[in-house]
């Protein structure tokens, strides 16, 4: 009799699907409740937030891509694979992502109260979640507005609606 409540947990945990790369479980201290704080946005999906008493956190906006809007190395290497998928010049891609951040920010300015769903992590370490601020589900508002395509990972991530198509 103990047995079926114990393999009907581990059906449940099994089958629950998730939209990143790693399954790894985000630890208690950074778990993202009303009391977390926006930093600063690094683009248009990966923000970056203070989550009492666990600290920074980097979180990736999970079941979305921005374009990639070139503040680094790394983005900029990015943005030439997005060139490849969408079809778009460089400038495009880049264009594209720094109209997704500037929208990302004004959405949930500096210093906001966010609420973060979802625990699993990237490869990379980042938190993957959902970000509601101000009452906003800022991943599913970017893809609304055309800033953002849908990443049903690990498929391809989609072109965002807004960004134009290549000359």
């Amino acid at each position: 009799m103990r047995r079926l409540p114990l393999l009907l947990l581990l059906f449940l945990v099994n089958s629950c699907s998730h939209s990143g790369p790693a399954d790894q479980p985000v630890p208690a201290s950074a778990s993202g409740g009303d009391d977390c704080r926006l930093l600063f946005w690094e683009d248009g999906d990966t923000a970056i937030v203070d989550c009492p008493p666990g600290g920074r956190v980097t979180v990736r906006l999970v079941g979305i891509d921005t374009p990639e809007s070139g503040f680094d190395d790394n983005s900029r290497r990015r943005g030439e694979r997005q060139v490849r998928w969408w079809h778009l010049s460089l400038e495009q891609v880049f264009a594209c992502g720094k109209a997704a951040t500037r929208r990302a920010r004004q959405l949930c300015p500096r210093s906001s109260p966010v609420r973060l769903e979802g625990r699993q992590t990237d490869k990379y370490g980042r938190r993957l979640a959902k970000i509601f601020c101000r009452g906003v589900n800022i991943n599913e508002q970017l893809v609304k507005e055309g800033l953002a395509g849908r990443y049903p990972y690990p498929r391809l991530p989609d072109k965002p609606a807004a960004c134009p198509p290549a000359p």
